[in-house]
């Protein structure tokens, strides 16, 4: 299934050239953990077609792959309203986040690994959709540069283009991968629900990161950084249980 997809992508690039790039790298961003093999058409084109510059249809690939994960950042956030997180509680977790999710977001978005597993959290969190942006088009190009120019080793290396293909269209093993990215994704869900982020911010401005996490992970205070609904759920059960 996954080369008849991959042969249909290679046929829009190869009528379209860099608008049949452009097309192809957003639909090949757009649906989380689908693996649409876009990166297999941008390596075919750049083999196949040698009036093809590798740079441009890396720059135009990458933009197009930036663009096809901003559906995946508006499912994650998506989500957040459905479920009536507080916006208190999300702005606290975007502050604890700070840089570093634009820094995962440009390192699962410059390889071909799965990277909805952290798009739909940024999402979720509300995270500044320009950071996000910027950061996940940053790493589509640096991938889609690295697949059309590797593209050009086929000339080089015999049997080069043999070996990475598979890589590029996805295999079995990738039923594996899927499943993990999941059940990650998932968590890191759960996470963002039931931990109150807004005591997590005050006790580490209060404490310091290190004395954080060795009060929350040591001395029992993952207890206090739950939320408080799930708080008052677990008495309300122990106040049934009493009754009883």
């Amino acid at each position: 299934m996954l080369q008849n997809i991959q042969q249909l992508l290679y046929q829009l690039v190869e009528e379209w050239g860099y608008l049949g790039a452009f097309i192809v790298s957003i639909l090949g961003n757009m649906i989380p953990f689908f693996p649409v093999p876009y990166l297999a058409a941008i390596f075919l084109t750049s083999a196949n077609f040698h009036n093809i510059d590798p740079t441009l249809l890396g720059i135009i690939s990458g933009i197009g792959g930036g663009i096809g994960k901003l559906f995946t950042y508006f499912l994650g956030r998506s989500t957040t309203s459905l479920a009536k997180v507080s916006n208190e509680k999300m702005k606290a977790l975007r502050k604890i986040v700070g840089n570093y999710g634009a820094i995962a977001a440009f390192i699962l978005a410059a390889t071909p690994s799965p990277d909805d597993v952290i798009m739909i959290p940024l999402g979720m969190m509300k995270y500044d959709i320009v950071r996000y942006f910027i950061a996940v088009t940053a790493g589509k190009i640096v991938v889609s540069l690295t697949v059309s120019w590797g593209a050009r080793l086929i000339r080089i290396i015999p049997g080069f283009l043999k070996s990475i293909l598979p890589w590029l269209i996805g295999s079995r093993s990738d039923v594996l991968t899927l499943i993990i990215s999941i059940l990650v994704l998932i968590l890191a869900s759960l996470i963002i629900y039931i931990i109150d982020w807004i005591k997590v911010l005050e006790l580490m401005e209060e404490k310091g990161i290190k004395k954080f996490m060795k009060y929350v992970l040591l001395e029992g205070g993952y207890k206090e950084i739950m939320s408080i609904k799930i708080r008052k759920k677990k008495n309300d059960n122990r106040n049934r249980r009493t009754q009883d």
